[in-house]
């Protein structure tokens, strides 16, 4: 199998909102992976027995923290496949949401859950959004590995149309195809639109599992852009959003042996 080892725990940061703590639970149950709880409240007994009632073989581990939990999470995410949190609709910095201000030290990807998100239909597929000039070879690669971990396929969101002659698109064509090789098993459809990702992604992610975006290499008009695009499918989606920062680490040896191939 490709992908991660399940031995890598899911991160997730229990607050009064507990709709993270539930998806992560049920998406590490599926996964086959231990639970670290990361909390700032003395006493979290009600949650852990909830936990035990709902997954009783999932292996549950606790962090407390007093404070500066965020140097707490960010070390943690060495070692973790995923760090999840709830969807506060919390900004911290000009805009900038909590999960895309942790996905810049990150070194696992963050997920950020709005309300009332369920694994509802099991089929339901990964969305990931790629454009023209995308070369993010983590983000493919990670979407896959994760569809084929889940059972599910992968739902290409392509937000600009191809062009005529040879150049950015044949080459992320080329791209896609040489990751859907390494992931035989998991079914791959592809949506090319002329809309903008500002609005296609959010409703794209509605009939999702989950919805990957990229990290915002690229200099400072595509850290723009990234940063828009993310706010829009952050404030939108009914899905759990994962993003992939610059700093998350080569966790998957398909995206290392793609960049080797390619360099």
């Amino acid at each position: 199998m490709n992908g991660n080892s399940s031995d890598e725990p899911v991160l997730v940061v229990v607050t009064p909102r507990l709709e993270a703590v539930w998806w992560a639970a049920d998406y590490a149950h599926r996964r086959g992976s231990p639970l670290l709880l990361v909390h700032l409240a003395r006493d979290i007994t009600a949650v852990t027995e909830q936990l035990r009632t709902r997954f009783p073989k999932l292996p549950v581990r606790q962090r407390y923290s007093e404070d500066r939990v965020g140097d707490l999470l960010v070390a943690e995410s060495e070692y973790a496949h995923l760090l999840v949190i709830a969807d506060e609709g919390t900004e911290v910095f000009e805009g900038e949401s909590v999960v895309t201000a942790l996905s810049t030290l990150a070194r696992c990807p963050v997920v950020s859950v709005p309300p009332d998100a369920l694994w509802g239909d099991p089929a339901a597929p990964v969305i990931v959004g790629v454009h023209d000039h995308d070369r993010s070879v983590e983000k493919l690669a990670f979407s896959f590995a994760e569809a084929e971990r889940l059972g599910t396929g992968v739902r290409l969101v392509r937000c600009a149309p191809r062009r005529r002659s040879r150049g950015p698109a044949d080459e992320l064509t080329d791209l896609l195809r040489e990751v859907s090789a390494r992931f035989p098993d998991v079914p791959v459809h592809s949506e090319v639109l002329g809309a903008p990702a500002l609005s296609a992604l959010p409703w794209h992610a509605h009939f999702g599992s989950m919805v990957v975006l990229g990290s915002r290499r690229g200099g400072a008009f595509r850290g723009s852009l990234f940063r828009s695009i993310s706010r829009a499918v952050l404030r939108h989606a009914s899905s759990p959003v994962v993003v992939i920062g610059p700093r998350c680490r080569r966790f998957s040896p398909v995206a290392s042996d793609l960049d080797n191939a390619r360099s």
